[in-house]
C-alpha cells in the first residue's frame, strides 16, 4: 500500500477531487490541478482488492481486478469501481453516472430484499454517495441474513441447587458433596443474541447512523431486527475479534450472518468513513459497479426466458477457444461468458459490459473479438454484450444489429436499467435467435 508523509489535518475543498465513474478527465466537475497529476498517477498504481466491499454478494467467481484510474489520450478515466479513496491527504471521490437510487435498486433486485427503506427521507439522499452505498450493502447482508431468524448462539450455563436443571453435572456434584455442599451441579445451555455477530452489527449500525443522522435509513425490518439485538447486546457492546466471528457455531439458518458480521467488523476496523486523511496511511472504500451490473443482468436474463439461466463463471460453463491435436487434454484460452441461456443446446451468450454504448466510442475491438470468440467456443446461436441504456438515443452498433457472423448473430445492446423493461428488452433480444 502507498505510503506518504502527513501532510495537512483536515480536508479542504482544494483536497478533494469529484469525478465520475467511466467519465474522460475533459467532462470532470472541475480538471485536476498540476499538483494533483502525479497524486492521480500514484493511486492509480494502488490495487482496489482491499478497498473493494462486494463480498457480501456471494458472486461464485473470481471478480476481474482492473486499475481505480487509467489514463488515456483524453487524460484519466475513473473504471469500474466509485467510492472514495483517501491518499496523501486527499481525497479522491468517484460518483456513479447513473445515480445512487439506480444502483442501490440493482442490490434490492440481486438479494430480492428492499434495500432503499420506503421510509428513507430527502435528508437521506443528501448524505455522501459512498455513506449511502454502503449503508445499502451492509442493509442487504443484514436483511438478507435475518430472512429466516436473528444470529442466536447456545451459551452453556452451570447453576447448583437442590434440583437439576437441564442436564446432572456428575463430576461437578462430586465435588461439591467432597466440600461438604449438600446442593447438585446441573449444566443447560441457555440461547442468547448476546455473541460476536450481534455485536458485530449493533456497533457498525451504529457508526452508519452517525454518519446519516436525522434520516430513517434503516428501513422498519432493520429496525426491528436492531432492537432486539441492542437489547441483548447492550448499545455500546465490547468490539468482536475477526477471529471470534468466524468460530462461532453458525446452523444452516443462521449462517448468512457471519457475512453480514465480517462485513460488520471490516467497516468498523477499516472505517472507511472517516472524515480525516491525518496520518500517512491510504484507506477508502470502493464499490464494483461492473460486477453489480453483471448480477443484475443475471437477474433480469432468467426472468426473461423459461430456458435455464447460468452464471457463466461457474465451473460447470466454461469452454476454451482451442485445443491440442496432438493430445486433447490440452488448452489454450479458457473463456468464463457471464450469463448462458439454455442447455444441450445453448441458445445464447450474454456478456455484461458496464461501460457505455455509443457512436463517440464504439464498440472495442477487443469486445467484439471476445463475442465472436465465445459464439464459435459455445456453439450459441446468439451472443450478446449487454450496456447500461443512458437516454434514449441507440448508438449505430445497436441500430444496424443484430450481426451476422458465420453461423451465429452478434447483438449489442443497451439495457434499461430498471428491472420490467430490463427483462422485456431481454426477451425481445432472445427471440432474435
Amino acid at each position: 500500500m502507498a505510503r506518504a508523509k502527513r501532510q495537512t489535518t483536515s480536508l479542504e475543498p482544494s483536497d478533494r477531487l469529484i469525478i465520475t465513474d467511466l467519465t474522460s478527465e475533459a467532462y470532470w466537475e472541475r480538471p485536476p490541478t498540476e499538483a494533483e497529476q502525479p497524486w492521480l498517477a500514484s493511486i492509480a498504481e494502488l490495487s482496489p482488492e482491499p478497498f473493494v466491499l462486494n463480498a457480501q454478494l456471494e458472486v461464485d467467481h473470481q471478480p476481474t481486478i482492473e486499475p481505480i484510474l487509467t489514463r488515456d489520450v483524453e487524460g484519466w478515466r475513473a473504471n469500474r469501481y466509485i467510492g472514495e479513496i483517501r491518499h496523501q491527504g486527499r481525497t479522491l471521490e468517484i460518483r456513479p453516472r447513473l445515480g445512487i437510487d439506480v444502483l442501490t435498486s440493482w442490490i434490492s433486485t440481486i438479494l430480492n430484499v428492499q434495500v432503499l427503506p420506503q421510509t428513507a427521507t430527502t435528508s437521506h439522499t443528501a448524505a455522501g454517495v459512498v455513506t449511502q452505498l454502503l449503508a445499502a450493502l451492509w442493509r442487504s447482508a443484514v436483511l438478507t441474513a435475518g430472512q429466516h431468524a436473528l444470529p442466536r448462539t447456545g451459551l452453556k450455563v452451570s447453576s447448583h441447587g437442590l434440583a437439576v436443571r437441564g442436564r446432572l453435572d456428575a463430576a461437578a456434584t462430586a465435588r461439591r458433596r467432597a466440600a461438604g455442599h449438600r446442593d447438585v451441579v446441573s449444566t443447560r445451555v441457555a440461547r442468547t443474541y448476546n455473541n460476536a455477530p450481534a455485536r458485530a452489527v449493533v456497533l457498525a449500525d451504529r457508526y452508519l447512523d452517525q454518519r446519516l443522522a436525522g434520516s430513517k435509513w434503516r428501513g422498519d425490518r432493520v429496525e426491528e431486527q436492531l432492537n432486539v439485538l441492542r437489547t441483548a447486546t447492550g448499545s455500546r457492546p465490547a468490539s468482536p475479534s475477526l477471529q471470534e466471528i468466524k468460530r462461532t457455531r453458525y446452523s444452516p439458518i443462521t449462517l448468512k450472518w457471519r457475512r453480514a458480521a465480517e462485513l460488520s467488523w471490516r467497516i468498523l476496523h477499516d472505517n472507511p468513513l472517516a472524515v480525516t486523511a491525518d496520518d500517512d496511511t491510504t484507506h477508502g472504500v470502493l464499490i464494483d459497479v461492473a460486477e453489480l451490473w453483471e448480477l443484475f443482468v443475471l437477474h433480469c436474463a432468467g426472468l426473461a426466458t423459461t430456458q435455464p439461466v447460468r452464471h457463466g463463471t461457474t465451473t460447470h460453463r466454461s469452454g476454451h477457444v482451442a485445443v491440442s491435436t496432438v493430445d486433447e487434454t490440452k488448452t489454450i484460452g479458457r473463456l468464463y461468458p457471464d450469463i448462458v441461456v439454455g442447455e444441450d443446446p445453448i441458445t445464447a451468450i450474454v456478456d455484461a459490459k458496464y461501460k457505455p454504448l455509443n457512436d463517440r466510442r464504439g464498440v472495442d475491438r477487443e469486445d467484439l473479438y471476445q463475442l465472436h470468440a465465445y459464439a464459435s467456443t459455445f456453439v450459441a446461436p446468439l451472443a450478446a454484450l449487454a450496456y447500461p441504456q443512458v437516454g434514449d438515443s441507440r448508438a449505430a452498433a445497436e441500430r444496424n444489429g443484430p450481426w451476422q457472423s458465420q453461423s451465429s448473430l452478434l447483438s449489442f445492446i443497451a439495457l434499461p436499467v430498471t428491472v420490467d423493461e430490463c427483462v422485456t428488452k431481454l426477451a425481445q433480444t432472445f427471440d432474435l435467435r
